[in-house]
Order: C-alpha cells, then sequence, then structure tokens
C-alpha cells in the first residue's frame, strides 16, 4: 500500500475513534488527533505545538523588531500601481498575507496565512512562504493543511500558531475544546461589538479578513507605524494581484463588508488610543478607518 493511501485510510479510523470517545466540543480537533499536541501557559496561551511529537512551533521565542515602520501588503489589484522603490525602503519591514509573496521584488519578515482554503488551493504560493527566511503566523487548520502535504524537516520559515474568535464570541481549542472566550481580559480590546487583541497567543479576532489579523500582528511585534498596501476591499470580481480570470479564488469579503469595515474602524480607535500611526495606501479603497495617502510622498528619489 502507497504510503499516502496509507496515512489517509489512518487519519479517516482516527478522526472516527476520536468522534466516538470524546464529546461534540472536542469534535473540532479530530482532524488533528492523534498527529499534534500542544503546550500552553497558566493563562491558557498557546506556547508550544507538537507534530508527531517534534517540535514545529514555538510561540514563546518572542518575535520583536528594531525597526519602528512596516508595509502590510494585502492583496488588492491596486497593489500593482506602486512604485517597486517604495518597497526597496530599508526602514521598513514588510509584512505579507496570502499571495503576497508573488511579488519577488519584496523580501518579507513576517507573513500571516489564516485561510486553509488558500492554503490548499495555491500551495504553491505558501510553499514559496514555507521556504523564505520569514516568520509565518498561522492557524492550527492551515498548518494542518501544510503538514499533510510536505514533511517538516523541508520547511525553512519559523512558524507561530494563533487562534482565532469566532463571530458566537467561542474558540475552537487546538487539541481542547470549544470554549467561551473571556472578553473581560485586559488583553482584549472592545469597541461595541468589535475587539481588537494584544496577546495574539492567546486569541485574535479576524471579521473575515486576514488583514484585521496582520494588524494585531504588527502591534504585538512591535511596530508604531504601519503602512498597508492593497487594501482595496472593493472590485471583488477582479483578480487579486497575483491571480488571473483563469485562476481566480472565490471570494465572501462582499457579503461580510457590515462587519469587515467596522471592524477597522474599531482597529483605528486602538491604535490612536495606542498612539501608532497608521495609514491606507489604496486611494480608493471601500476602508475609511485610517488616512490614505499616497505613496509617492513616501518614495526616496
Amino acid at each position: 500500500m502507497q504510503p499516502f493511501l496509507f496515512h489517509h485510510i489512518f487519519r479517516n479510523i482516527s478522526k472516527f475513534i476520536y468522534k466516538m470517545c470524546l464529546p461534540k466540543e472536542y469534535k473540532h480537533n479530530r482532524r488533528y488527533w492523534p498527529y499534534f499536541s500542544v503546550q500552553r501557559n497558566a493563562q491558557g496561551d498557546l506556547e508550544k505545538v507538537f507534530f508527531r511529537k517534534k517540535l514545529i512551533a514555538d510561540n514563546t521565542n518572542q518575535v520583536t523588531t528594531s525597526k519602528r515602520k512596516c508595509v502590510l501588503v494585502a492583496t488588492g489589484p491596486s497593489v500593482k500601481n506602486i512604485d517597486h522603490n517604495f518597497f526597496y525602503n530599508p526602514e521598513y519591514d514588510f509584512i505579507g498575507v496570502n499571495g503576497a509573496i508573488s511579488l519577488d521584488y519584496i523580501h518579507f519578515k513576517y507573513y500571516v496565512i489564516i485561510d486553509h482554503n488558500f492554503t490548499g488551493n495555491r500551495f504553491d504560493l505558501v510553499m514559496k512562504v514555507l521556504q523564505s527566511d520569514c516568520t509565518l503566523f498561522t492557524t492550527p487548520r492551515c498548518l494542518d493543511v501544510i503538514l499533510r502535504r510536505i514533511h517538516p524537516d523541508t520547511i525553512k520559515c519559523s512558524i507561530r500558531v494563533i487562534e482565532t474568535i469566532s463571530q458566537d464570541k467561542t474558540i475552537d481549542l487546538f487539541m481542547g475544546k470549544q470554549t467561551p472566550v473571556d472578553l473581560s481580559q485586559s488583553y482584549f480590546h472592545l469597541y461595541g461589538q468589535f475587539g481588537f487583541s494584544t496577546n495574539i497567543f492567546n486569541a485574535v479576532f479576524d471579521y473575515f479578513t486576514v488583514a484585521y489579523v496582520a494588524l494585531q500582528v504588527a502591534y504585538s511585534i512591535g511596530f508604531k507605524e504601519i503602512y498597508i498596501a492593497g487594501l482595496d476591499m472593493n472590485n471583488f470580481s477582479q483578480p487579486r494581484f497575483y491571480e488571473d480570470k483563469e485562476n481566480k479564488q472565490p471570494t465572501m469579503l462582499d457579503q461580510y463588508l457590515d462587519l469587515t469595515l467596522p471592524a477597522f474602524d474599531a482597529a483605528s480607535e486602538f491604535f490612536k488610543e495606542n498612539h501608532v500611526d497608521v495609514y491606507n495606501l489604496s486611494l480608493n479603497s471601500a476602508v475609511e478607518s485610517f488616512k490614505k495617502i499616497n505613496t509617492n510622498s513616501l518614495v526616496k528619489p
């Protein structure tokens, strides 16, 4: 029997056993057991993730930067209009999301991927991230997709695992049960029904867009000046800058703008309170939460 077929059968048997033996509050982990195990601190923060007893992600290794500024590169079509020289500025660290890695002229120090559909459908781009020297922030589901495809020894980037809060204010704990989130904790900052987390290894808010998670990551790293490229949030029928009409992946962002746009307003309030300057480099963006500026004013002659 070929190894792939054997592992596929074994996983299906394991999922059935797990489902039959544990309560429904644990069912989200059936795809992970018995391959994964985790270590948490007394506050419940995710510290370490093991795959087949091998350490695959160590959140206790603090991620910091010596730079004040960063550029978060999202994947809206407007990225194509930015002068390449802007991305050569050594004053910035660059944070990529999803398909931004296709911009070969940018050296990404940090990366964020939380969409398991993107991970599976565009594994060619995910593999470029895995083969780089960046620090990748990703979810248990995405990590599982990755480790079903490649051996962990082939991964060159450093991995950190984060967990997202569901819209019902619960969290599916990695190798734990589904549990309500204690929003009274000091690291959760609430603005109406929207939140911003300053403890990303406890939980993060996502509001259906990886850019929102990336902003929480950027703050946790320590950036005080954040520029966002490609945060268009409109023209959803157009391919992302790394796609064409033939390989365009579907999006549901247009269905969740009533959550996504107010969430960015909440993030804006948080950043103002904490003296972090955030600028939107997409002049026609539907996101009005951050001051819009033209990159021409930032490109050195």
